[in-house]
């Protein structure tokens, strides 16, 4: 239950006026479709990371002990948000569009990503857990340290990569298919 009330912490955290900012930004998908590039990351997801990024690097910058373990944490996140942003996430940002039943050739490139994910999977699964391990030791360090902020921090990352590994990388792979089978008959 404490995860959930450091989510909610988090997310409360955010505030009215930097939701409204992210809300009003540019469009998920932008350009032409055709174009793989024009799938873009969801802005919740890329905010996400983000913050997460901003975050350890904040603690990566403290004298503290901890300070090369969370350095350490921070080269392996930014290496595998770089291979999401490159073809996990972005075909997430159909997903409004899909559930209207809005269904185009223009999504074929998902179809790719989609793939290249499902290829992935097992270098991507051991990135998750390699995540989840470096968070462990930081929320051991957290609370060897009485160190409230940053527990909360390596907690809100392990259960992020938590999320990926179970709805994030299977809902890009089932778009995919999705898609395929959709575009195959015409719908």
């Amino acid at each position: 239950m404490a995860n959930i009330s450091s989510f909610k912490m988090a997310a409360g955290a955010l505030g009215i006026a930097a939701l409204a900012s992210i809300l009003t930004a540019a469009p998920m998908v932008a350009g032409n479709a055709a174009d793989p590039s024009a799938l873009q990351v969801p802005q919740s997801i890329g905010y996400e990371h983000e913050q997460i990024i901003k975050d350890l690097t904040n603690f990566a910058k403290r004298e503290v002990a901890h300070a090369a373990a969370v350095q350490k944490a921070l080269v392996v996140i930014k290496a595998h948000y770089a291979k999401e942003e490159a073809f996990v996430l972005p075909p997430l940002a159909l997903l409004p569009k899909i559930a209207k039943g809005t269904i185009s050739k223009d999504m074929k490139p998902a179809i790719a990503m989609a793939d290249r994910t499902k290829a992935a999977l097992p270098e991507l699964q051991n990135d998750h857990l390699q995540i989840t391990s470096l968070m462990n030791e930081l929320i051991e360090a957290g609370k060897a340290d009485h160190d409230e902020e940053l527990t909360r921090l390596a907690t809100r990352v392990a259960i992020q990569s938590l999320n990926d590994f179970e709805l994030t990388q299977p809902t890009t792979i089932l778009i995919g298919d999705y898609l395929r089978l959709r575009l195959a008959t015409g719908d």
